[in-house]
């Protein structure tokens, strides 16, 4: 999987052209809102179940509606509403699916856009999408065919095999959730940050080590995002992102941000765990709230990311109450 993209805004059209360190983003499956309720009407559009029937579920156990965004999956709606006890599945093709992104927004009109907690892709609000700092589960999907030639292929032209996914606050978080796999493997765990709280979120960190000299006017910065009361930046989108608070420092290999960012060249991945990023607040608080099982900076991979047989299903709940199962 590539340890960088650029971020989700650029990607998807917004006004900021920033690289951070992310994960993989990109396609999905197609949901269907289950269990009633009265969510905002939006129809999932119908796409064949697969043989296999793998699903991804997403659950909200949200006291406020809130809605599932997905980026990439050719025939999947772009976003679903979901009120509390409901939830919605995302079948997986037998051919595996490359590179897919969800994530959590809140306040949203009917359309499930214009969102006041999670609109960073289009379309944007007049001024600008917000960062995507958003809590998210991004994947690519294996493929369970017996023929191989037949699978999805990654964008660097490889069949796709084990199915590989993370829950990355690489660029920050906003809602608690828990992620349980249907399988307990090596490497294929459950994530625990149904304790994610926005109280955590440092307001004075230390973000003043270059990556050759010191920069005072970064020693005391303020990860709440501006305008998002329930989202926090991470130390690398707080000195990159434009707007909502941040510093807005272009792009990520300069000296002022390189060492929170960990772009590779000029940071290798030694450099950067061993460096500032995993000194700071926000790390040592997303590790607590996440019991060590999601990113916390770029090359965090023994917190974040999961291989897992490619039948493995996933279920992921939005404002649990109460932590993952051991």
């Amino acid at each position: 999987m590539k340890k960088y993209l650029v971020i989700l805004a650029f990607l998807t059209g917004c006004p900021t052209p920033k690289p951070v360190p992310s994960m993989d983003g990109g396609p999905a499956p197609a949901p269907t809102v289950a269990d009633g309720g009265s969510a905002p009407s939006i129809t999932p559009s119908a796409l064949p179940p697969a043989a296999s029937g793998r699903v991804l579920t997403i659950k909200s156990e949200c006291e406020q509606p809130i809605w599932i965004q997905q980026q990439g999956h050719t025939g999947a709606p772009a976003v679903v509403p979901l009120t509390k006890g409901k939830s919605t599945t995302y079948a997986i093709p037998d051919a595996g699916l490359p590179s897919v992104r969800y994530w959590v927004k809140a306040g949203c009109d009917a359309s499930g856009n214009n969102c006041t907690m999670g609109q960073s892709s289009p379309p944007c609000p007049p001024a600008g999408c917000a960062p995507p700092v958003d809590s998210k589960l991004e994947a690519t999907w294996g493929c369970t065919l017996a023929d191989p030639t037949k699978c999805a292929m990654t964008a660097q032209g490889h069949p796709v095999g084990n199915t590989f996914w993370n829950s990355s606050a690489v660029d920050g978080f906003t809602l608690p959730y828990n992620i349980f796999v249907s399988q307990s493997a090596t490497g294929c765990t459950n994530v625990e940050c149904a304790e994610l709280d926005q109280k955590q979120c440092p307001a004075d960190e230390d973000l003043s080590q270059g990556l050759t000299k010191k920069w005072p006017a970064d020693a005391k910065v303020d990860l709440h995002v501006q305008g998002e009361p329930n989202a926090c930046f991470s130390p690398c989108m707080a000195l990159g992102y434009p707007t909502f608070g941040g510093k807005g420092i272009q792009p990520p290999q300069s000296d002022q941000d390189a060492m929170y960012c960990c772009p590779t060249p000029p940071v290798s991945p030694t450099q950067c765990s061993s460096g500032p990023v995993v000194k700071t607040k926000y790390v040592a608080a997303v590790h607590k709230m996440c019991n060590k099982t999601a990113y916390a900076y770029a090359y965090d991979d023994a917190a974040g990311l999961r291989q897992c047989d490619p039948k493995v299903e996933v279920t992921m709940t939005f404002c649990p109450g109460i932590p993952a199962a051991k």
